[in-house]
């Protein structure tokens, strides 16, 4: 079964136990939740590859949210799953394709630590400003981190700047992260539950683009020209993709990222067609085709556009495909009206 139709059925099933979670949310039933979340969750694990977190927030919203750790999979998969939510789900419900920052599940969190109680507010972070990059170099001191070893502290700080920044903004602004063992004399400090605000700020001071969703955010890589090719991927020259992880893989002639996406029903796959104009130009006409191609298929659930390259022969439009059957009806569809003819590959062919 496709993603598209796995989706679909999900929230099937999850109107069936909707009132019941309400129920148990209102009257704060956490055993008889947690009975309901396990059967949830292993459903969504294999549909998405996170699990969902529900809340009755202070302002009295049922809330849901779908942490993905950063994982491009993830939050692709779970951004079709919110689009194809039912409507009166999203009438009633807050719904949250990756963690939002300041939740009521990070202003209540706490670790506990050799025998002492730690809140996001024992937690400070001072930051520099990388104007180059337009992101944030930043350490993180606690008295929590003492008899830690490097790992868990980093696994642990990643962890509470997702709760009190947001997924979004971690990933957007934050360039590197360094936890430390003793305060700083640096001047740019602030609490945890404090920092988001201060990105808000620093983002309006600098003139940073702002992001809204973290399957948005461009990154544009340049290769190396000097062994040029006609064959296909080979004769890259620039590639911006919403998807570093997955293009790292390619160019690394890995992919798991493309098996995961498989076992869910999904695949991602690349559009191409033969260059037809210089360098700029070609680049206008390949990035207004993505624009049209991800309206029109993404409004469909059937696949969604991820960036793509420009190359010496061909140029790309990446894509992750949803409904491959649907998306090869489209694709025949598409070229019917194109002056110029669309191909499709997946990058897993086995």
């Amino acid at each position: 079964m496709n993603l598209k139709h796995r989706v679909k059925h999900f929230w099937q099933y999850f109107e069936t136990i909707q009132k019941d979670i309400e129920l148990c949310l209102k009257e704060h039933d956490q055993h008889e939740l947690n009975h309901l979340l396990e059967d949830l969750n292993a459903r969504l694990v294999n549909i998405v590859g996170t699990k969902m977190e529900v809340e009755l927030n202070e302002n009295g919203f049922y809330e849901m949210t779908f942490p993905s750790g950063g994982d491009k999979n993830v939050q692709f998969c779970t951004a079709l799953l919110i689009k194809d939510a039912p409507q009166q789900l999203k009438e009633d419900w807050i719904l949250n394709a990756w963690r939002p920052p300041l939740s009521e599940k990070a202003l209540n969190s706490f670790i506990d630590c050799n025998g002492k109680h730690y809140t996001g507010a024992d937690f400070k972070v001072y930051y520099n400003i990388n104007t180059d990059l337009k992101m944030l170099d930043i350490k993180v001191y606690s008295e929590a981190f003492k008899g830690m070893d490097e790992d868990y502290r980093n696994r642990l700080t990643a962890y509470m700047l997702e709760l009190f920044i947001g997924e979004l903004e971690l990933e957007a602004r934050i360039n590197s992260i360094e936890t430390i063992l003793e305060e700083s004399e640096e001047e740019d400090v602030c609490l945890l539950p404090n920092f988001y605000e201060d990105i808000c700020d620093i983002i309006i001071d600098e003139e940073w683009s702002e992001y809204h969703d973290p399957t948005m955010i461009y990154m544009a890589y340049k290769l190396d020209e000097k062994l040029p090719s006609e064959t296909l991927r080979k004769d890259m020259k620039m590639i911006i993709t919403t998807n570093p992880q997955l293009q790292e893989e390619l160019l690394n002639q890995e992919y798991e990222s493309c098996k995961e996406m498989k076992q869910r029903g999904a695949e991602y796959g690349y559009l191409f067609y033969e260059v037809l104009y210089e360098d700029e130009k070609e680049a206008l006409l390949r990035q207004q085709l993505e624009k049209e191609i991800n309206k029109m298929l993404y409004d469909m659930s059937i696949a969604r556009t991820i960036g793509g390259a420009i190359g010496i022969h061909y140029s790309y439009i990446d894509v992750a495909v949803f409904d491959v059957d649907g998306f090869l009806i489209a694709l025949e569809k598409m070229n019917e009206k194109m002056k110029f003819k669309l191909y499709y590959r997946p990058f897993l062919t086995d």
